[in-house]
């Protein structure tokens, strides 16, 4: 049990301190917080454990201190557990249905309380030692380049980043975060890092470039997280994609979303695939004259002309008026378009041209 961090917030100062003297006798560090509004504050400055909170307090009660802390992704893994003399049932209930992790009602004696104490945290050390396992085999299989560190201090490293920076795993923790990115780079990014330590930024990415081996510099896609906090820091999660390969998982994301607007039944006008094609960062690949002019040529003109108005979101009769033919001409060059596609519906044969470039919106 020593060492464990537990955070009393009750506005009772003779129970509080009661509390903290059991707590320190069974080997806890023990910090007490009079009010809400200190165990919030709390909560972010001492990083605790498990926190111990009063229901009945004002301006701000228990189930408001609780509430604030879940929606904070720096303390909402806290263990949680709540200390009243309510002992209506409903109460208890409500507690337990905003998620709370325990509710001991008063009188209760120490024993009760250390017990209580004790199964929560082991019960939450047991989840993070299986995500921590999870986390690390994961890490070490990611071709991103992962550290955790603090703004500054960079803590750990996966080998994917020694790879992308050059830097030997061993002599990882002995660098920071400015000694692989040039000085741009670290001046455009340092205020979002600050952001992200403070707790007023939850993520971000950026471009930057890493100086990378024998000054040599490339671009690459900064994403930083924060993660956990630990002894009063703010620890963050650093991840580092080079610009090939994050372009690369952008086009797959866009050729998926892509699929499910199409078996939604979505129509996809060219307003919408150029609003697409800006958000996902899709820029046309490069091909010459050549390729480009095979691939067109599996359509006819007049199937060309009939596929740019339908990726217009226009239907038949205004695609028959502008072209000056029927409306079941219309229809038959759409099915002629699907059946060189191997689509279903005109959707699937817009999609298949957005992919292949062989429209132009």
């Amino acid at each position: 049990m020593s060492g464990k961090r537990i955070l009393v917030i009750e506005d009772d100062l003779r129970l509080s301190r009661t509390l903290r003297n059991v707590l320190l006798t069974n080997d806890f560090e023990a910090e007490i917080a009079n009010s809400g509004a200190e165990g919030i504050q709390k909560a972010y400055e001492y990083a605790p454990d498990l926190i111990l909170c009063d229901i009945k307090m004002s301006p701000i009660d228990g189930y408001q201190v609780y509430n604030i802390l879940r929606d904070s992704s720096i303390t909402n893994r806290i263990p949680f557990i709540f200390i009243t003399g309510k002992s209506d049932l409903e109460d208890i209930r409500f507690g337990l249905d905003l998620g709370v992790d325990d509710y001991i009602v008063k009188p209760f004696n120490n024993e009760d309380l250390l017990k209580s104490i004790q199964v929560r945290l082991d019960k939450y050390e047991k989840l993070v030692n299986i995500g921590k396992n999870d986390y690390k085999a994961l890490v070490e299989l990611s071709p991103s380049g992962i550290f955790l560190f603090d703004g500054e201090t960079i803590y750990e490293a996966n080998k994917a980043f020694s790879l992308m920076t050059g830097i030997d795993q061993n002599e990882i923790t002995k660098i920071s975060f400015k000694d692989f990115v040039d000085e741009d780079s670290f001046n455009k990014v340092q205020g979002k890092i600050q952001k992200c330590t403070n707790g007023l930024l939850k993520s971000f990415g950026e471009d930057v470039n890493i100086k990378g081996v024998e000054g040599k510099h490339s671009l690459h896609k900064l994403y930083v997280t924060t993660s956990q906090m630990h002894k009063g820091l703010t620890l963050l999660i650093g991840l580092l994609a080079p610009e090939d390969q994050y372009k690369k998982t952008d086009r797959v994301e866009y050729e998926k979303l892509i699929n499910i607007l199409a078996e939604e039944k979505i129509d996809i006008s060219g307003n919408l695939a150029s609003k697409l094609k800006k958000v996902f960062n899709i820029t046309p690949s490069k091909k010459s004259a050549n390729e480009k002019s095979i691939s067109v040529d599996i359509f006819s003109k007049r199937e060309q002309e009939v596929l740019q108005l339908s990726c217009q979101g226009l239907p038949i009769k205004i695609i028959a008026d502008q072209l000056c033919i029927s409306d079941r001409t219309v229809e038959k060059h759409r099915a002629s378009l699907m059946e060189k596609t191997g689509s279903k519906n005109i959707v699937e044969v817009i999609i298949y041209a957005l992919k292949n470039e062989l429209i132009e919106i």
